[in-house]
């Protein structure tokens, strides 16, 4: 071997690396996806219906007579219209016209990959499903990541905010992985991975094991409350919709400057929490509530990040209350 051809040979342990890279992009491909795979419209509620909304099907259910104000429910993460089966009967029995929806990515909606699931995009879904049914104003419910959701629609469509309602709401010290991360899981090698793992690893069991540690009082879970969890996950795609929430959640965070923007609102909105909640700590309830100064604040002791489900009854009350104010 000549000493050019030495020069030009690869160290060997490149050579490995090289070889282990390749193999490690080959390999989810020839690994099965064992997430579920069923038709959402066999999923759905006997009141359910699909939309095209934006050239994607958005999932909504709705109570109430079409005339009656409207009062619109976000979900959070893992949650989907099942989330508030306690509340829209309750509330539309009062004289609403309530309405909830799955955002594209979760539930019963549309997961394709082409599609935006930041919190920014689901805003402005939930002002082209207001202009679908030809709802001009409505007052915004959003829990948890809903809330984020709800404070990017106030700012984004401040002139169609009649109410807003913030449950348990992951505004303030919300943040999402940085910019790269988003950028790694669009990566067809390393998304592909992701199917792989996320559909292998999220059982039904370990999903209930999530949901429960929502709550402080789990004597009221039966098993139809965690199989309505359970349903969004077995729909075609729903592992594409929760990666793709992850891929586009570093633009979710709002600007110190945009959450004060938020205090313009104050006069017309309630803040529910749950004093025990440990995924979006009561504190943080306190200092939103001190930023919207005049906003009502209403929590409640002993329960956690869902108090929509763990105290329906005492929610709906306050809820209604506040609507009808």
């Amino acid at each position: 071997m000549t000493a050019t051809q030495k020069r030009r040979r690869l160290p060997r342990w490149l050579g490995i690396l090289l070889v282990v890279l390749v193999a490690l992009m080959l390999l989810p491909y020839v690994l099965p996806i064992t997430a579920a795979n069923a038709d959402p419209r066999a999923l759905a509620d006997p009141n359910g219906v699909f939309l095209s909304v934006n050239e994607a099907e958005l999932y909504y259910v709705a109570y109430g007579a079409d005339d009656a104000p409207a009062v619109i429910f976000l979900h959070g993460l893992f949650g989907s219209t099942f989330t508030w089966r306690k509340n829209l009967a309750a509330v539309a029995a009062a004289g609403y016209r309530t309405i909830a929806f799955d955002r594209f990515g979760a539930g019963l909606s549309d997961k394709r990959e082409t599609l935006d699931f930041s919190h920014a995009a689901a805003a402005d879904l939930t002002a082209a499903l207001m202009d679908a049914l030809q709802i001009e104003r409505a007052v915004l419910v959003g829990h948890s990541a809903g809330g984020n959701v709800l404070a990017h629609f106030a700012l984004r469509h401040a002139e169609r905010v009649e109410k807003l309602v913030i449950v348990d709401g992951a505004i303030i010290g919300a943040s999402g992985p940085p910019p790269f991360v988003g950028a790694l899981v669009a990566f067809p090698p390393i998304n592909r991975w992701a199917r792989v793992l996320v559909g292998a690893l999220l059982t039904e069991e370990r999903l209930a094991e999530s949901v429960e540690a929502f709550y402080v009082k789990k004597d009221w879970i039966t098993a139809a409350d965690l199989a309505g969890y359970w349903r969004s996950f077995q729909a075609a795609g729903w592992d594409i919709g929760l990666i793709g929430l992850t891929r586009d959640s570093s633009a979710n965070k709002l600007s110190d400057d945009q959450v004060a923007q938020l205090a313009a609102f104050a006069p017309r909105t309630l803040i529910i929490w749950g004093e025990a909640d440990t995924v979006t700590p009561f504190e943080t309830g306190r200092l939103l509530a001190d930023l919207m100064a005049g906003a009502q604040f209403i929590h409640y002791e002993g329960i956690g990040h869902q108090p929509m489900e763990e105290a329906p009854d005492a929610f709906n009350r306050d809820l209604i209350a506040f609507l009808g104010r």
